[in-house]
């Protein structure tokens, strides 16, 4: 598939202004020859050249199917040979046409529009050879032969070859411009996955191991402390703080063979997760659509992130965790019965925004609900993809 390259407004008001100088000038050249002047069905042919090529002009398909732009180029080669055929040259604005068919067409395509035109030209002009030499012997030469004349054509064919070069050049700046800031672009998308990178893997250390370090630490803190005065809470300790490790390692591999694993169920995992040694209740009532992999397992995250919260702050007894599947998504909720707490207070940790992190990643939805003595509800809404 051929791609439309990026034309500027800057670049498209310079090949308006610069097709329209050419068609101004080629049609003062042609009505300056007294040969055609002479010729009633010349100056007509003129008029309808210009008609023709008017639009050609005011339109540019930049936006259009392949198929419309090599529509337009097509048409455009039939009206310039017809133009040419017709004795109205117009050289420069061929030429014109030829670096737009550079901007919209591949490059075998702008050959070929090249090569035929070159080919109807001569084509052409073979047929009208015998017309044309008759036409110069029968010329009156003292008619073309005057310095006015010749100073204003040189003049003219040279403001029309200033003109062209000047709109290649300007061209060829706005190409190295978007290339440019293409590179820049590309650098701060690099940047900017750099960052989401290390959001990810801070939330993912955050979620699997920093609850399970920090009581680890608790254990091991507390057994120092009671190893000579209660060796045998010492040693209670220790065995919570071995459990403790081991769960930790669990969590790392639970969460590398989550990201590993082509087959990841959510509902089972989240089941699993829930049939764990809790403090609370938990009751499930699960129903998820087909999820992507890393949609299951961040929606997996969140349930646990949550789960973690509600068994260090809540308080509850009864933890209520469904889903349900609506007409453009799936709902998810959490609720508690716990003591919940005011949103109006600052919260300290990383637990609720990585949790808000998460369902932004997703194009979601997050919402939260909570009241002191009141519990505390969670809403997730994740759209359909």
């Amino acid at each position: 598939m051929i791609t439309v390259p990026s034309i500027s407004p800057t670049t498209r008001r310079s090949l308006l202004i610069v097709e329209t100088s050419v068609l101004l000038v080629s049609t003062w050249f042609n009505l300056n020859d007294p040969e055609i002047r002479k010729s009633l069905p010349n100056i007509i042919n003129i008029i309808l050249s210009i008609i023709a090529i008017a639009p050609l002009i005011a339109f540019l398909p930049v936006s259009r199917p392949l198929w419309q732009r090599r529509v337009y180029f097509l048409i455009s080669i039939i009206i310039f040979a017809t133009a040419y055929h017709q004795r109205v040259p117009i050289y420069t604005l061929n030429l014109v046409f030829l670096l737009k068919g550079c901007l919209l067409l591949s490059r075998r395509e702008t050959i070929a529009i090249a090569a035929i035109s070159l080919l109807l030209d001569i084509t052409s002009f073979s047929i009208r050879a015998p017309e044309i030499f008759e036409s110069i012997r029968n010329r009156d030469i003292d008619a073309y032969l005057n310095v006015p004349r010749i100073i204003t054509n040189i003049a003219m064919g040279d403001l029309s070859n200033c003109v062209f070069v000047l709109l290649l050049g300007n061209v060829w700046v706005e190409e190295q411009k978007s290339r440019q800031k293409a590179e820049r672009l590309t650098q701060q998308v690099e940047t900017l996955a750099t960052d989401l990178e290390r959001n990810r893997i801070a939330r993912d250390i955050h979620d699997t191991l920093g609850h399970s370090l920090t009581s680890l630490d608790v254990q091991i803190e507390l057994a120092q402390r009671l190893q000579a005065t209660e060796p045998e809470r010492a040693q209670q300790s220790i065995d919570l703080a071995k459990q403790l490790s081991s769960q930790a390692i669990d969590n790392v591999r639970q969460a590398l063979g989550t990201m590993k694993q082509s087959n990841f169920d959510l509902k089972e995992a989240i089941v699993a997760l829930a049939e764990q040694n809790q403090p609370f209740q938990i009751v499930v009532n699960l129903q998820f659509p087909q999820l992507s992999l890393q949609s299951s397992y961040q929606l997996y995250c969140i349930v646990q992130e949550s789960l973690t919260n509600i068994q260090k702050h809540a308080q509850a007894e009864r933890v209520t965790i469904d889903s349900k599947i609506v007409n453009n998504g799936t709902v998810l909720q959490i609720c508690d019965n716990g003591k919940g707490f005011s949103l109006a207070r600052p919260h300290p940790g990383f637990g609720l925004r990585n949790m808000k992190e998460r369902v932004q990643c997703l194009g979601g939805e997050f919402y939260l609900t909570s009241n002191e003595e009141q519990g505390t509800q969670i809403k997730i809404f994740i759209p359909f993809r």
